[in-house]
């Protein structure tokens, strides 16, 4: 039997979504069509098209006739962002031969908003996303949402968002660390992560350095931040850090990861890699805060006047902050892997199909 052709319009390939698309591709002859110059070459088993993309106050759409091209495939799976205009239109189509779902957060979120803050589009939202075959979400928090709103139950699906981790099991690391990962914006509240630092280690004895790493507008005014406050020799700021083996090095070796403005993907990395999730309850998110388990496998804390005591926490119970590592990572393996998340896009797909 020949395999289904399925479409996934985004306006990039994330570079983490290449193994869960590669794993799609074994089951369907798969093509993602996208705005950006091709860079991933062989890393891709699955076709690509690039095409134009063309802005407008609120709205984009595609510079290409998109119903034509979509015709030569039995699935479409696209962002369900309100603002691809392009897509919006096809998805309320009662016209269009093909099955049409619609993959994302399912609520508002960005890096300025926090999650599901702003709700005054989620009728546009609703009346749109009811009309495709079928709607994937990053979590489970919009379903009940959405089944309120009047959408079936049966064509909501849950596909947890994550990435893949390189964890060797024949090599151990010692514990030494605490760990921050990410751009380096004001956003993320990295100042007040180093604030909180400085104030944990004039009351702790030998505290565990802090290693940060990644780079962003404010790497040189960090930099200088821990010349000033003479932590050169607790604060290493490490920059970029693309070597796959070099990251899980940092992240089994930490107690723990910090990031108190943001709690994207990097809670499923660190999870991944066996070291807790630190983070504020209101953190920028889409949708991954939400497997953290406070004081279980990870920790949500309420204001960051917390941060300073949990710190010194980490480094005075560091038993407790292993023990929850080692319930971060049992969280991934058991179900957060790009397997299971491929698995339930897969369950998506051959529900449209079979409609």
């Amino acid at each position: 039997m020949s395999k289904k052709k399925v479409l996934i319009i985004n306006q990039n390939i994330a570079e983490y979504r290449i193994p869960i698309l590669n794993l799609l591709s074994e089951y369907y002859e798969l093509t993602f069509l996208h705005t950006e110059p091709k860079k991933y070459g062989t890393k891709l088993k699955f076709k690509e098209k690039v095409v134009a993309n063309i802005n407008l106050p609120f709205f984009s759409f595609l510079k290409v006739n998109l119903h034509k091209y979509c015709n030569q495939f039995d699935v479409v799976i696209s962002e369900a962002n309100i603002r691809y205009l392009d897509r919006d239109m096809l998805i309320i189509n009662p016209f269009r031969n093909y099955k049409w779902i619609g993959w994302g957060i399912g609520v508002s979120a960005s890096y300025d908003k926090k999650f599901d803050q702003n709700n005054k589009f989620d009728c546009v939202r609703h009346f749109i996303f009811k009309k495709a075959d079928a709607n994937i979400f990053y979590s489970d928090y919009p379903v009940e949402k959405y089944i309120s709103a009047g959408f079936s139950k049966e064509s909501l699906f849950v596909a947890n968002n994550t990435t893949e981790v390189f964890y060797d099991e024949s090599v151990n690391y010692e514990k030494n660390s605490i760990l921050f990962v990410g751009t380096l914006y004001k956003q993320k509240k990295i100042y007040e992560l180093l604030k909180a630092y400085k104030e944990a280690a004039e009351t702790v004895n030998d505290i565990m350095p802090l290693n940060i790493i990644g780079g962003g507008e404010e790497f040189e005014n960090i930099k200088s931040w821990i010349s000033q406050n003479k932590l050169e020799d607790k604060v290493s700021l490490l920059g970029p850090i693309f070597d796959q083996k070099l990251l899980a090095k940092y992240f089994r070796s930490a107690y723990a990861c910090i990031s108190p403005g943001q709690a994207g993907l990097s809670v499923l990395t660190s999870m991944g890699y066996g070291a807790p999730f630190v983070t504020v309850k209101d953190a920028i998110t889409g949708g991954e805060i939400f497997n953290i388990k406070n004081g279980e496998n990870g920790i949500l804390y309420n204001n960051h006047s917390e941060l300073p005591d949990i710190i010194k926490n980490i480094a005075e119970r560091p038993d407790l902050y292993v023990e929850m590592g080692l319930k971060a990572r049992e969280h991934y393996v058991k179900s957060r892997t790009p397997e299971q998340m491929a698995g339930a896009i897969r369950d998506a797909v051959d529900y449209v199909i079979s409609k």
